[in-house]
């Protein structure tokens, strides 16, 4: 294991030594920004993206050509996109991947979340060569400026990562425990799929949607680091959903509708409202806020119990200057157990803090630091039985790179460092899948490497 972890750490510190001997390329961590030299032969007027490229303006801002590409040709609103993500990740007490877990329930090679580098890690799965994501996204954009406009987006996903955007209901039955789309390490799902309409200041959305809580979304085109931060596992990833957002101004967009979080019709009684707005604050500060508030009565006929929810994130990304970049991120999920006829009720949930600060050295090159804080998760994502606390805190900090040698590839290093107060949460099971006499451990170093294909 040890030679896994030094051969990570030696491919990080290549990448680091080929940045010193690579030529200037145009591409970078925010590659929706387009190059100069694709356009110089180009007419654009107004639209050039060599004027003032995102020197004072946000991110989210940094499209200057708007509808028309670098050639001053209107763009097809019908579109096919994706990507691929494969990779290593290892963990210094190299421990794999074991399955079969609990057969009693789930028969067909279920992955066991204690063992290998997941549960913490949220989206890796093993020690070991993995494809994370393989993610095709399919659809027709809409505007509405000059009208009411129709389309709608249908994005597919497989990988070791897909099980994180399935819906109960739809790629499994909750009630049997059972991932149908996959077994092993790999699974399939539909992250998103949704009719979209347009009309002037509204947008309306209708379908399995991506949930807009916390700065670590589930595709890995869209975060820095290539594992995910302990607050994604503090709201839902995906959401059947009917919600509309109004477009107030160029700086402030809210949103508001009905939803279920993490399912897919599945059952009629969990029902929530979702909410939010974006708010561009200035050049420099954006600032986001989402919440879910909702019931879950699916079982109150038959046991009297049912489960109030209420799920929100506030992140805001604030752009220091051309190179720098903070993104702060505070998650929370709070659950209410409640019993209708003894009156007694449990509080439980988890919440926590993420926050990253992105370098971008040049246009091939960024670097990142990230340290995030969480409390209660230990309880919540149910680990080893003989921890010494069900609630705790936890630690996270990484290091990361980002080289982006061409505007199609990018490849991704990280070395991360997880930490619980009092909680063995890490190597808990021995090669068969038992609990260790010890209980595990208390912290652990992990790392790896991936690339990302866009195609």
């Amino acid at each position: 294991m040890k030679k896994n972890l030094l051969g990570c750490f030696g491919v990080i510190a290549m990448l680091v030594v080929l940045q010193f001997t690579q030529t200037e390329t145009h591409a970078g961590l925010f590659d929706n920004i387009k190059p100069c030299d694709e356009v110089s032969e180009c007419n654009l007027g107004e639209c050039n993206p060599c004027d003032n490229l995102c020197d004072d303006i946000a991110v989210t801002d940094c499209d200057p050509c708007g509808e028309i590409d670098a050639c001053n040709k209107k763009k097809s609103k019908w579109f096919v996109t994706g990507y691929l993500e494969a990779g290593f990740f290892a963990n210094e007490y190299g421990a794999k991947g074991l399955y079969n877990y609990n057969v009693a329930t789930r028969p067909r090679r279920h992955f066991n979340p204690d063992s290998g580098n997941t549960k913490y890690l949220q989206n890796l799965d093993k020690t070991g060569g993995q494809l994370n994501q393989l993610y095709i996204s399919a659809g027709k954009s809409v505007d509405g400026k000059h009208g009411l406009d129709i389309g709608g987006t249908v994005d597919f996903t497989f990988g070791t990562d897909a099980r994180f955007a399935q819906s109960a209901g739809l790629e499994y039955n909750a009630g049997h425990g059972l991932d149908s789309w996959g077994t092993g390490d790999y699974y399939s799902a539909f992250a998103q799929a949704y009719f979209e309409a347009a009309y002037k200041k509204w947008n309306v959305k209708i379908g399995k949607v991506a949930t807009p809580f916390g700065s670590n979304g589930y595709k890995s085109t869209e975060r820095f680091f290539y594992s995910l931060s302990d607050t994604f596992a503090m709201g839902p990833a995906t959401a059947l959903a009917a919600y509309a957002t109004y477009t107030v101004n160029d700086k402030l967009s809210v949103y508001a509708g009905w939803a279920q979080p993490d399912q897919f019709g599945e059952t009629s009684n969990d029902n929530a409202l979702l909410a939010g707005f974006n708010w561009q604050v200035g050049k420099r500060l954006h600032v986001a806020y989402a919440l879910a508030v909702g019931e879950n009565d699916r079982y109150k006929a038959a046991t009297n119990f049912y489960n109030e929810y209420f799920v929100q994130s506030l992140v805001a990304t604030y752009k220091i200057n051309r190179k720098w970049t903070y993104i702060f991120d505070w998650s929370l999920y709070n659950t209410n157990d409640k019993n209708d006829i003894a009156k007694t009720q449990n509080n439980s949930g988890i919440y926590g803090i993420n926050t990253e600060l992105i370098y971008q050295y040049n246009s091939k090159w960024a670097f990142g630091f990230r340290a995030g804080w969480g409390k209660d998760i230990n309880n919540y994502l149910n680990a080893n039985p003989n921890s010494i606390l069900s609630t705790d805190n936890k630690y996270l900090f990484s290091l990361g790179a980002n080289w982006t040698p061409r505007q199609w590839l990018t490849i991704k290093s990280e070395l991360r460092y997880d930490k619980f107060e009092d909680a063995t949460a890490f190597n808990n099971l021995d090669d068969v899948g038992n609990w260790r006499a010890d209980g595990g451990k208390t912290d652990q170093f992990s790392g790896g490497v991936s690339a990302i294909v866009k195609f």
